[in-house]
């Protein structure tokens, strides 16, 4: 199977059974306001004080989470979810949040609704703020929230979704998930991803996977990595040191329910990764997105591949057209 060359390029004059149906933003303008403790005021005239600790050391917790446009209007996708993930991200690391779950919540609708985003990336972020210089800022510093909100189309670039991204093997390696916890999205944790980022962009790749110091495969700068080999969708968990992605949790959802196909949760290797058939990432930016090349090793992408499949079927739920996954979906 070939890789389907610059197959829509964006969203617009898509087959209806695709439901891309909308064109996408093509950059990531920033919204004019800005929900920031308790508050919705305008972005621009916020600051970050420049001894917050959280600016020195990294001690900050956030999410990602998509708005998507539907026929009934803007919706965020597994709102409860990534609220309760970014909960227990600041329990981990000490920060008293003085927003309830629920508060956080209306807050998303809040200053969605406010900025007029349909097609959009929602950023909450809980920090410890000015204080001494010291590693132990929950006796001292402040805890800060804001929830800010920007346009987004395709983030890996424009047909990545249909063509698929090429990625290499980083020489970095991932932190073990007993030096810090991996399953909590810490500001900090990623200086670890940025290093493989950088080096995959300078070796002219789109994207890098790091390796676990075992030698097996842990995740993507961003994403969740999936394979398939002979039927069988193969991703890892917790013990490979990843983020559990909620995108990851859709898809693993979705082709057991809708698609009946063997599922394996195992740690597997490079050498796992060069011998399947298909290779594919996910996350709240990426959402699924295949993986033409490792490392000059070309892999089947297009509408007739498993994660085409899959693809169409998030998109389809995402975008409130799965009357079976409306619980995924907060109304805006």
């Amino acid at each position: 199977m070939t890789p389907m060359q610059n197959e829509w390029p964006n969203f617009s004059g898509v087959p209806e059974d695709d439901i891309l149906t909308l064109p996408r933003p093509r950059g990531q303008t920033l919204a004019r306001w800005i929900w920031w403790n308790g508050d919705i005021r305008e972005a621009s005239r916020q600051s970050v004080h420049y001894y917050a600790n959280a600016l020195h050391y990294g001690t900050a917790v956030f999410e990602g989470i998509r708005c998507y446009p539907t026929d009934d209007g803007p919706v965020l996708l597994r709102l409860e979810d990534h609220i309760e993930r970014l909960q227990r991200s600041a329990r981990l690391y000490g920060m008293q949040v003085s927003y309830d779950a629920e508060t956080l919540q209306a807050a998303c609708v809040e200053v969605t609704r406010k900025n007029r985003i349909s097609d959009g990336y929602l950023r909450p972020l809980v920090y410890f703020g000015e204080g001494p210089i010291d590693l132990k800022p929950k006796r001292a510093c402040p805890v800060h929230v804001f929830i800010a909100i920007r346009e987004l189309g395709t983030f890996l670039g424009e047909g990545a979704l249909r063509n698929g991204v090429r990625v290499t093997i980083s020489s970095w390696r991932k932190f073990h998930h007993t030096m810090l916890p991996t399953m909590a999205k810490a500001s900090g944790h990623y200086a670890n991803n940025v290093l493989a980022a950088h080096e995959a962009m300078d070796r002219g790749y789109d994207d890098a996977i790091l390796l676990n110091q075992d030698g097996t495969v842990s995740s993507a700068t961003g994403q969740n990595i999936f394979f398939v080999k002979a039927g069988r969708l193969v991703t890892n968990d917790e013990t490979s040191s990843i983020v559990p992605g909620i995108t990851r949790d859709c898809i693993l959802r979705l082709a057991e329910e809708d698609f009946h196909m063997p599922i394996e949760i195992r740690s597997f290797t490079r050498e796992d990764l060069l011998r399947a058939d298909e290779i594919f990432m996910t996350g709240t930016a990426a959402e699924v997105t295949p993986v033409r090349e490792l490392d000059g090793v070309e892999f089947a992408t297009g509408r007739n591949t498993a994660a085409a499949a899959l693809q169409r079927a998030y998109l389809r739920a995402v975008t409130g057209k799965d009357p079976q996954r409306a619980d995924w979906l907060t109304r805006v």
